[in-house]
């Protein structure tokens, strides 16, 4: 049977059933083998001591070779069986073969088309309406709005257009889903984030209860002028505890709730000011354009010879965009447009769901894509089982642990990570996953329609795949082998049912949730994979010790979340299949085993918080990614180290420094932060070992947290010969005196953060001369002396530019700059106003610009912010394109409130 027929019939998946589970048992048994001549051989003594040592243990060897013979000729047998039964059911064999993909173009500008969705503009202006309408009047009442609907029919894609088109013109905004498991304290810290709400320094909002969050949140948005969507709520329940922590004021607030339980909605309208509205399939025209712009790009592009089957699929889609959307995207994949291929997906799509939506209906449709892809995605797909219901999957995440289960194949030396980059690119295109954020037109995160994951989970279970539970009884009874396990564990957990099931045979582990359960990690004798989030814990200083992880032999990706202290086994040696390694222990320290120098197959180390790191990092050549490297934690051996990892394609550096108390003559405490080893020859050894990076990609530094790092910077500014194969460039934090002169040898640089002093003339010119900058954010931290000029010439393919400046009249653009420029973001502050005020020049000029946003920091008199906001209003309103325009004066930029007391006292040259 080939990949894109039918699903194989009942004897079918008995046989491959069969040849999964003894493809793993047969695994398993080769593991435990190797592992045992290995460990004989690295534990064995050498000379006569030796000699005795292997005499004692030779009937042990005897009976151990014995034992593991004896299970091969079992195996032996089995796969006999199964052979047989191969050629009794006439099973076909074919394999189809993976290649690279890259993100479908006709998709990139899909999503920006239909990020609104056709057909979306009637109900998204009516509804704005009906929230906006009734604004004259003085004082309203909070409003409810409910969009209820079927699975699918893009109610939350309506929540977002309303979001954003009313971006501007609240005071407080956030966007929360809440999902069939809500985890309130994070929703309720999610909406407190959102909305602007900074806590106390030294605060923890994580260890937070929910009586705390629920008070700040009202206190926070008493008087405030808010708008809050609460995206898919399953019971009442949760939206009860939202609604109290939303203030009932009278300011015209608002509130949007989606849901496909008619009950839920209309208990979040019970008052006088709400409305439920209930969400409608797509028209046929708006079903057709939706179909065929995915498929050929355009409505008109539709070949005569499809036309008539086109419409019978789209009748079977029944209007629902998540349908439409999965079959068009399987469509456009097709590598020729056949009708017989069509009508084979005419026929597979079953009953019509134009009446009556079913969840079975529209399982069949997605099981569709699944059925069609591929033998190599299939098991890709499968494991998105493993996350839970609405969780932002990273790429880099992903393809890891791909990696890590041996699901990629590669040929002619091609890097598995890329290979599996294609693939991930691959769900995307299909329209299994839904990208979240790109870079540089790469999705680099992704979610899955809960639809989607209903159909996914079922496979998982259908096939043994995943078991993913959320209560451990379930587990009790099992018949199967667990081979990969998801634990999603709120509450209080009974962790003796763990006892007795045998957890050795499981090859991926992760956990989430909010209890405080750890699973029992030296029982994984097999796992290859470890994921553990233990972020939902709200405990101030828990401890989460790892020592089990030290017997895991085939371990090959290790990640760990958690609020607290992360303790490593003090040898982590054994783990020699350790390829990614990632500990994120929110700020506390983490202490690195020495020996993890001898890793030789460690591709990612990534560990946030402050990190002393072995001497003999050197050795560590296969080293892809570090983070963070802690350039004030570190000594000057281990710097010149970094120099060594020639394989590094991502860096992050940090310099955290150290505290030094000090008891005062009164009694008191005085604490400053210092740096460990910032000294010239440490800043050499820094300068020097970036300039050897000669596969360095990206490129982060975050400097140290204290008022004099001038050598830190001048490292930064004098490095050679420059990392010329850098893609991106995050100086965000540095502050830096000028641009640096050797960012003008990084040609494939396309992204670049960047905070100076000052900008001048030669400044400009080095930044508009990168050939392949893409994206640019630059702060001006001082007030420039003078003008910032963009030319005609210089930024060739420039399409994001971000500016911040406290002279917002300093920047100007003449006539044939930045032609490919479509989105610009302009910060600055007023206090300064009546002296430099004045809007960027030369805004008209920008022939591509599609959208301008303007955000003014409102620290100054009021007659100054209303001045400038006109000042950028009458800037804007003469661009000849209309480029859509927002201007935010909600706040202070996040530099400006640090140093605009500094910018008054500072002597420069304004003559310009």
């Amino acid at each position: 049977m080939s990949d894109a027929e039918e699903e194989p019939d009942r004897q079918a998946k008995c046989w491959a059933n069969e040849v999964r589970e003894l493809s793993y048992d047969m695994e398993d048994s080769v593991d435990d083998f190797m592992l045992c001549v290995e460990h004989k051989s690295n534990s064995t003594p050498h000379g006569f001591k030796g000699f005795i040592h292997r005499s004692m243990n030779l009937l042990t060897s005897i009976n151990t070779r014995h034992r593991i013979a004896k299970e091969f000729r079992v195996l032996k047998s089995r796969a006999m069986e199964v052979s047989e039964r191969r050629e009794r059911y006439k099973i076909d064999g074919d394999v189809s073969k993976p290649n690279n993909t890259s993100i479908d173009l006709r998709l990139l500008a899909f999503c920006a088309e239909t990020a609104s969705l056709v057909g979306i503009d009637e109900p998204r202006d009516e509804l704005i309406q009906l929230i906006m309408g009734e604004e004259d009047v003085a004082a309203q009442d909070r409003k409810v709005l409910s969009l209820v609907g079927f699975g699918g029919l893009g109610k939350t894609t309506l929540a977002n257009q309303i979001y954003c088109k009313l971006e501007g013109q609240f005071q407080r905004r956030a966007f929360v889903t809440v999902s069939q498991k809500p985890d309130i304290r994070k929703i309720l810290r999610n909406i407190l984030s959102q909305a602007g709400y900074v806590p106390p320094k030294e605060t923890n909002m994580d260890i937070w209860d929910e009586a705390v969050l629920l008070s700040t949140l009202q206190n926070f948005l008493r008087d405030q002028r808010y708008l809050i969507v609460v995206d898919d709520i399953w019971d009442e329940t949760a939206w009860n505890i939202i609604n109290y922590a939303l203030p009932k004021d009278r300011n015209n607030s608002t509130v949007i709730t989606t849901t496909r339980i008619d009950n839920v909605a209309r208990a979040c309208c019970s008052n006088q000011c709400g409305y439920v509205y209930r969400m409608n399939p797509l028209s046929n025209q708006h079903s057709r354009r939706l179909f065929f712009t995915r498929i050929f790009g355009s409505e008109d592009a539709c070949p005569l010879f499809l036309e008539k089957v086109s419409v019978r699929i789209l009748k079977r889609c029944g209007g629902l965009p998540l349908a439409i959307i999965t079959i068009s995207s399987l469509l456009a994949c097709q590598r020729n447009q056949l009708k017989e291929q069509w009508e084979q997906i005419l026929n597979s799509l079953g009953s019509n769901m134009e009446l009556h939506p079913t969840l079975e209906g529209m399982r069949q449709i997605l099981n569709l894509s699944y059925i069609h892809l591929p033998r190599y995605l299939k098991t890709c797909m499968l494991y998105l089982g493993i996350y839970p219901e609405d969780r932002v999957i990273e790429k880099n995440d992903l393809v890891r642990q791909w990696v890590a289960q041996g699901f990629i194949s590669t040929a002619n030396g091609q890097d598995q990570e890329d290979v599996a980059e294609g693939y991930f690119n691959e769900l995307v295109n299909r329209s299994i996953v839904q990208p979240s954020s790109y870079r540089n037109g790469h999705a680099v995160s992704c979610i899955v329609h809960d639809m989607m994951l209903d159909l996914i989970i079922h496979k998982c279970r259908d096939e043994n795949f995943i078991l993913a539970i959320d209560d451990l009884h379930a587990m009790t009874g099992l018949h199967d082998k667990v081979r990969r396990l998801s634990l999603n564990l709120d509450g209080v957990i009974d962790g003796t049912i763990m006892e007795t099931i045998c957890l050795s045979q499981v090859r991926a582990l992760a956990r989430f949730g909010t209890s405080t359960y750890a699973p029992p990690l030296m029982e994984f004798k097999h796992l290859r994979v470890l994921s553990l989030d233990y972020l939902g814990r709200y405990q101030e200083s828990g401890i989460f010790d790892l020592g089990g992880i030290c017997h895991l032999f085939q371990l090959r990706y290790l990640k760990v979340e958690a609020h607290g202290e992360i303790v490593l086994p003090s040898k982590i040696r054994g783990l020699q299949q350790l390829e990614t390694l990632e500990i994120d222990s929110c700020g506390s320290k983490v202490q690195v085993p020495s020996d993890i120098v001898h890793l030789r197959r460690l591709l990612h180390l990534i560990i946030h918080g402050q990190t002393v790191l072995p001497d003999g990092i050197g050795n560590m050549k296969s080293l892809s990614t570090l983070g963070r490297f802690d350039f004030g934690m570190n000594s000057l051996d281990v710097t010149k180290g970094l120099g060594e990892l020639t394989n590094l394609r991502d860096l992050r550096i940090s310099c955290t420094g150290r505290t030094e108390i000090t008891r005062l003559l009164d009694g008191s405490i005085s604490i400053k932060k210092i740096m460990d080893g910032v000294e010239a020859r440490s800043m050499d050894a820094l300068r020097s070992s970036i300039g050897k990076l000669c596969n360095l990609k990206y490129l982060s530094v975050d400097p140290p947290l204290c008022t004099d790092y001038s050598e830190f910077l001048d490292a930064l500014s004098s490095v050679y010969p420059s990392p010329s194969h850098l893609q991106r460039l995050d100086l965000l934090y540095c502050r830096l005196p000028r641009v640096p002169k050797w960012i003008s040898d990084l040609h494939n640089l396309y992204k670049l953060d960047l905070v100076v002093h000052d900008v001048l003339r030669d400044d400009v010119g080095i930044l508009a001369q990168l050939p392949s900058l893409t994206h640019l954010y630059l702060h001006i931290q001082g007030i420039p002396r003078e003008k910032v000029v963009i030319s005609r010439t210089g930024f060739p393919v420039l399409k994001y530019l971000t500016v911040g400046c406290s002279r917002a009249s300093a920047l100007t653009f003449e006539v044939g700059a930045m032609p490919r420029l479509e989105w610009l973001k302009i910060y600055f502050d007023t206090p300064l106003w009546h002296k430099y005020g004045g809007a960027p020049s030369g805004i008209e000029h920008l022939s591509g610009l599609k959208k301008i946003y303007v955000r003014i920091g409102c620290s100054g008199d009021d007659s100054d912010i209303r001045a400038a906001e006109s000042a950028l209003r009458n800037a804007i309103d003469v661009h000849p394109g209309r480029p859509v325009a927002e201007i935010d004066r909600s706040g202070l930029c996040s530099y400006f409130d640090k140093v605009k007391d500094q910018l008054e006292d500072e002597n420069v040259n304004t003559s310009t």
